[in-house]
Parts: structure tokens; sequence; C-alpha cells
């Protein structure tokens, strides 16, 4: 009880010489948050003592949790602050719910990278299951996505892209439109139809608003390469994504829900903690390079600031997971083989 005392007051401390409230709260929430890892590692809240456990020393379910706790404390510290403003960047010639805008665009991939992140947290925390790596893989994919849009410096080549993202959008809605109007169902084809209406409006208006900028039509790159060229590591790391990312997390079950040599089903689902750190760690460092990226677009820089102190505070944790993990590798090609 002394220590979290020791703790608050310390907290007080620094956020009354700051003086920018913003920046106060989140420095609250992320010194609070911490302590519950610091705890579980034994690290003091200043510096590490000499009788501090090294993220070595963490059995394989500790690991696990300290990944889980780091990645709720980075999850609260970006939710401090002002509410975002879905309106603010809006283009008034577009007049459709698709972002069309970069500040748009962005938006709504930190709004779904966040989301995601969350699954990711809550569902390998409870479970080792190939399902969780669906929302891990989209952190993969909006981050690889979020770095193509914003990779050129100029303003019109971004939104060259900007207008690329909504254009594919608009293709994946008439594929949707299609594959219902071939299900032979009335009602269905009736909505298709629809849709397939507003697709073809918002197609011709896109084109417009390219004309009128006197922009190019670009196309997105296609996942693998947006991945590969976008997103840091590769080799297993790579691997491992593109697995995550695709359509139907492709992993088969049997890498989660059966151990080497025993055939056990793992019914529960509550082992295999090295693999559940492991994806945690790269939902992480994900969902942070999310956060930097989109920081000065919507002019949020105390996410640049929670995310970074996030990579200093626990990286150790998420390479002491990538290592575990790859030295089962090296006895296999997943921990569950």
């Amino acid at each position: 009880m002394a220590a979290n005392a020791t703790k608050l007051d310390r907290v007080d401390q620094d956020a009354a010489t700051t003086g920018n409230p913003l920046i106060d709260g989140v420095t609250r929430a992320w010194d609070l948050l911490v302590q519950q890892v610091d705890e579980l590692l034994g690290w003091s809240p200043l510096a590490p003592g000499p009788d501090a456990r090294t993220p070595a020393a963490l059995s394989d379910s500790e690991l696990r949790e300290a990944m889980s706790r780091a990645g709720a404390a980075l999850v609260a510290a970006i939710a401090q602050g002002r509410p975002l403003d879905p309106a603010a960047e809006d283009d008034p010639r577009w007049r459709f719910n698709l972002p069309v805008t970069v500040e748009a665009h962005v938006l709504a991939m930190f709004t779904e990278a966040d989301d995601a992140f969350r699954l990711a947290i809550s569902s390998l925390a409870d479970q080792a299951s190939a399902a969780a790596l669906a929302p891990a893989g989209r952190l993969a994919e909006i981050l690889a996505r979020i770095r193509w849009l914003l990779e050129p410096a100029g303003a019109g080549e971004r939104r060259e892209r900007g207008y690329a993202l909504t254009a594919e959008a608009i293709d994946r809605l008439q594929a949707a439109s299609e594959y219902a109007e071939e299900s032979g169902d009335g009602d269905a084809a009736g909505l298709a139809g629809e849709i397939a209406d507003r697709t073809e409006t918002m197609a011709a208006r896109l084109a417009e608003l390219r004309e009128e900028d006197g922009l190019a039509a670009l196309r997105v790159p296609k996942r693998r390469k947006l991945l590969r060229s976008h997103l840091p590591g590769g080799g297993l790391e790579l691997f491992a994504v593109l697995s995550a990312a695709g359509p139907a997390a492709v992993a088969p079950s049997a890498l989660f829900y059966a151990e080497r040599g025993t055939r056990d089903p793992l019914r529960g689902f509550q082992r295999l903690h090295v693999a559940r750190a492991f994806w945690l760690a790269h939902a992480f460092t994900w969902y942070a390079g999310i956060c930097e990226a989109a920081a000065p677009v919507l002019r949020r820089a105390e996410w640049a600031d929670a995310a970074a102190a996030a990579r200093a505070r626990f990286g150790v944790l998420t390479q002491e997971a990538a290592r575990r993990y790859q030295q089962r590798v090296g006895r296999g090609l997943h921990p569950g083989l």
C-alpha cells in the first residue's frame, strides 16, 4: 500500500510540472497501469533493483501475462485525451460514408486498429486459438496500408493514394453485391441491386474528384507486396505475418490445438503460452507503429510519445517472446508441431 502511495505521489508531482492537462492525463494513466507489469517483474517504479526479474527469468505463462498487461497499458494511454472529431477532415464534395481524404482514411484505419488490438489482447490472453490470429493479422495489414498511404511527402501524392484506397473499397462493395445477386435469394438480390447502384454512383463521383484535382488513378498494391515492403522483419516473422493476415487466418488449427508428441487437442485452449506471447508481442509492435504513423496526421502527438514510451519499456518483453518462439521453431515449424 505504501509503495502504491509513493507511486501516486510521484505521478502527481510529475503532472504538476507539465502544465498540459492532456499530457498529464496520459502520464497518470500510463504510470498507474504499467505498475501492474512492474509488480509482475519485480521492477522498481524508478529503476530495476538487484532483485528485479528479467524477462528471461519469467515462466512462459508469466511472459504471456506480462505482454497482455503491456498491451492493456498502451491501449489505456492512447485512449486518454480529447475525443477525435470524425468530421474534421471531410471533403464537402464527397457525400458518402466511405473515407476519401487522407485524414479520413487514417482515422478509419486507426479506429479499426484500436478495436483489433483490444480483441487480440483479450483473445490471446484467454486462450490459444487460431481464430485469435485474425485481429493480430489485421493489425499487420493496417500498419502496412497506413505506411503506404503516408509514404509520399507530397499532399497530392498522398491524396492519389487515398483515392486508390477508396476505389478499392468501392470495388469490394461491388464484388459483394455481385455475390449476393448470385445467391438466388430474392431479398438478397434486391439489396444487392441497391448496393450496385450506389457503388456505381460512388465510382463515378470519385472519378470526377480525381479529374477536378488533376490526379492520376492508382491501384493499391496487393497485400503480400504491402506486407513485404512496409512491415519490419522477414524470414520467420514474414511467414507468421502472411499466415495470420490471410483471409481465413490460414495457420491450421492443429498448430494451436495440439502439442507436439502428445497430440492433446487442448480443449481448454489455455496452454501454448509462448505462441500466444509471440503474437501478443507482434500485435503490440504493430499497434504502436500504427499509433506513431497516425499521430501527426490526426494531430495527436501524445500518441507517438505513448507508443515510444511503450516500446522503450516493454521492448525487452517482445524480444524475449520472439527468442523463445524462434527457439521452439528450431525444433519444428511451430511450437504446436
